[in-house]
This record gives structure tokens, C-alpha cells and sequence, in this order.
């Protein structure tokens, strides 16, 4: 649905706090867009929204602590469900096109990496504004050439790259360690490596666009 209003209000979850306060004056001065408040952990961010539910846009990056059990691609899927009307945008270090179409596949309406110039901000919103999504043009080329990764796999597969344990992950997103181990293995097998240690030698982390 087009946001109508002319200043757009926003909600930034980011767990650096240089972030919110420079999104803050670069959308009131470029964007026409008031930073409500700003977070940075996911319990923080739930609670701002039953405080904000008037927000029209959350700027989410992928990662944030929190002991609610949702981030990444789980606390966009979370969102749509909970705030149908919230518009996402992720902003975010990550600049894997892989990881911007399940990002967007999973609800979100735009994806921006962090080190690309601040006009795709601009570019973003104004598509969010006619109900449209975007995805930053200046991601960094694809690597993974076989068969596509689901939105899950490449979060257990982040997950594993910061160094979580099949156990810890299965905590953290609700999930038995056989389901999570069933994701893992699924994605190892089409990126073509057949054990954890391939996954670094395989350039996961570049692939994901972390380096």
C-alpha cells in the first residue's frame, strides 16, 4: 500500500547508535521523513512499536542482540505478521544481492547497504512511498552460482559464519536442532563444501558480503 503522508514516520533499529542519530538528520533534511525514536536490540524495538504505532517505516539492520528470539530474515517475517502496515527497510553492512531478494521475499519493502552512497536512501523511500520495492543497485556481484538458497538456510548460515553452534541457533530461533541441522546441510550441499571449515575456505563470509 502507497504511504500518502507527506513526512514519513520512522523507527530505526540499528545497534550502533552513530547510525540512528545520523538517519535522524540526513531523512528530516533529504527524505521528508521524522525519526521517531531510535533502538538497539530487538526487545527495545517491540517495545517502541506498541509505543509508535502510528510508525510507517522501520529502518532494521539484520543483526541486533535481544532476548526475543527474532532477527535477521525470522524478525521480518515476525513483523509482517504482527504490523502488516509497517513498512521495512534493511540497512545494512551486508551487501549480498542473495541476502537482499530474501530479505525482500521474506516482506521487506527495501534493502540498502550501508557502504553505498547515501542518494540510495533517497531512491528507496520514494519507491516505498508508491508501494513499490527496492533493492540497492550497488550490491556487490553474486558469487553463488548453483541452486538458491532459502531465506532460513541463509540465516543459519550467517549465524554459523559469527560463530554460533547448531544448538545455540536452534534455541534462538525456536527450532529443533534436527530442523537446523537439516537447513545446514541442505545449504552446504549447494554451495558444493561438505564440511564446516569449507564453509570458510569457500569464502562464506565474502559471500555473504561481510568482508
Amino acid at each position: 500500500m502507497p504511504l500518502k503522508q507527506e513526512t514519513l514516520k520512522v523507527l530505526v533499529a540499528d545497534a550502533q547508535p552513530l547510525t540512528g542519530w545520523g538517519l535522524q538528520h540526513y531523512l528530516a533534511e533529504h527524505c521528508r521523513a521524522e525519526v521517531l525514536d531510535w533502538v538497539n536490540d530487538t526487545d527495545s524495538l517491540l517495545q517502541r512499536l506498541e509505543r509508535h504505532p502510528e510508525t510507517d517505516l522501520l529502518i532494521l539492520e539484520m543483526a541486533l542482540p535481544g532476548s526475543r528470539g527474532r532477527d535477521g530474515v525470522h524478525m521480518i517475517e515476525w513483523l509482517q505478521r504482527n504490523y502488516p502496515r509497517l513498512k521495512v527497510l534493511v540497512y545494512s553492512v551486508m551487501g549480498a544481492p542473495l541476502m537482499a531478494r530474501a530479505t525482500i521475499k521474506c516482506g521487506a519493502s527495501a534493502y540498502i547497504c550501508k557502504r553505498s552512497p547515501l542518494g540510495a536512501l533517497d531512491e528507496a523511500l520514494e519507491r516505498i512511498r508508491r508501494g513499490l520495492t527496492y533493492i540497492d543497485p550497488n550490491l556487490r556481484p553474486q558469487r553463488h552460482t548453483g541452486r538458491p538458497l532459502s531465506p532460513t538456510e541463509i540465516d543459519i548460515l550467517r549465524r554459523l559464519s559469527h560463530g554460533a553452534t547448531v544448538g545455540e541457533i536452534a534455541e534462538r530461533t525456536n527450532r529443533s536442532v534436527s530442523t537446523i541441522s537439516t537447513h545446514k546441510r541442505n545449504a552446504m550441499q549447494k554451495l558444493g563444501v561438505t564440511n564446516d571449515a569449507q564453509l570458510v575456505i569457500a569464502g562464506m563470509l565474502d559471500w555473504l558480503g561481510e568482508l
